[in-house]
């Protein structure tokens, strides 16, 4: 557009010249006649000639100024430079006709080149603009969601896309350069919705992955038909009322709490069944020794015969005796087995 007013603005001014510096050429040239057919002298003969002269100058001024004029505004106006990891979309009145690769491109002046951005794009759903990484930029709000109990679930969330570059022609010419407001933010706000509806509040979290990656699927799905790629989409944040995360909090305490005290009980019967155990074995190792002396009563008295009595005692006493004097007749001093013998009065 700007080419072509340039142009029409350059015939009018180099024709206005052109027309003037006829007139000029065409006077002087009547006058020098005149001056040379009656005398009027050199002074009068030199002014028409000067008339002349200009008109000529300008004349040829105009195609001259016309040319340089045109040319190099067509020039300028025809060399473009698209950057890297752009395409470049033509217009042509309005129209877009085709596009174009990164780098310095000829265009016919009459035809615009528009840069369309073929990277990977961030865009940020947040409530607090503040945080925005660099390099990415502010889709909109946190996505506002509901539980299947419909409690309210706020999400926070980081898309990436890119655009075919082979397709931003039919993008631009279909939807418009304004594509991502007009499709992305709206489908994303209600994937959410129709995956988190699916889960109770207390749920949502821990399942925020699988919500995710649904999310992520179907608006991959959608958006491919119009030549745009989902890189990836991230769950930043999920939040909820704080009504609701008072209550879970309480529930959470409660839950430790329980918790501690079935722990304690627990610990506590276990202490009791130790000392059962402990107990139980004091007395399984009474009954087993009461037992091993039992039978080795039963062994030794099935053993005692008088001999080995008298033998044993005969041991005890080798060590304190050093002269025995017997009764005639008797073998020993005392006769053993009168000890085991119980006294029985007469």
């Amino acid at each position: 557009m700007g080419w072509i007013i340039s142009m029409i603005f350059a015939v009018v001014v180099c024709t206005i010249l052109f027309f003037v510096g006829r007139a000029l050429h065409r006077s002087g040239k009547e006058r020098r006649s005149v001056a040379e057919a009656r005398d009027y002298g050199y002074s009068s003969l030199g002014d028409a000639k000067t008339m002349e002269t200009g008109g000529t100058l300008l004349t040829i001024g105009a195609f001259v100024l016309f040319f340089l004029w045109v040319g190099l505004h067509t020039l300028i106006s025809s060399i473009h430079q698209v950057p890297a990891g752009h395409a470049g979309v033509i217009r042509e009145f309005g129209a877009i006709v085709a596009q174009t690769d990164d780098g310095f491109q000829f265009i016919p002046p009459w035809r615009t080149l528009e840069s369309a951005d073929t990277r990977v794009q961030t865009w940020v759903f947040t409530d607090d603009p503040s945080n925005i990484p660099a390099g990415a930029k502010l889709a909109g709000e946190g996505l506002g969601s509901f539980s299947e109990e419909t409690q309210d679930v706020f999400i926070n969330a980081t898309l990436n896309i890119e655009v075919s570059p082979g397709d931003i022609q039919e993008l631009y010419r279909n939807v418009g350069r304004d594509y991502f407001d007009k499709l992305v933010p709206t489908r994303v706000r209600q994937l959410f919705k129709n995956e988190t509806v699916k889960f109770k509040a207390v749920d949502i979290a821990p399942n925020r992955e699988q919500i995710r990656t649904a999310v992520e699927e179907n608006l991959r799905e959608e958006l491919s038909k119009f030549s745009i790629d989902v890189v990836a989409l991230l769950i930043d944040n999920i939040d909820f009322n704080q009504p609701f995360k008072d209550a879970i909090e309480a529930k959470q305490v409660a839950t430790q709490n329980a918790q501690e005290e079935a722990e304690r009980i627990t610990q506590r019967e276990n202490e009791a069944k130790q000392v059962i155990a402990e107990a139980e074995g004091t007395k399984q190792a009474t009954i087993t020794i009461a037992e091993g002396q039992a039978e080795a009563n039963r062994l030794l008295d099935a053993s005692l015969t008088p001999n080995v009595i008298l033998f044993q005692a005969i041991q005890k006493l080798a060590d304190d005796l050093d002269i025995a004097i017997l009764p005639a007749g008797e073998g020993v001093i005392i006769d053993p087995t009168t000890l085991l013998t119980p006294n029985t009065p007469e």
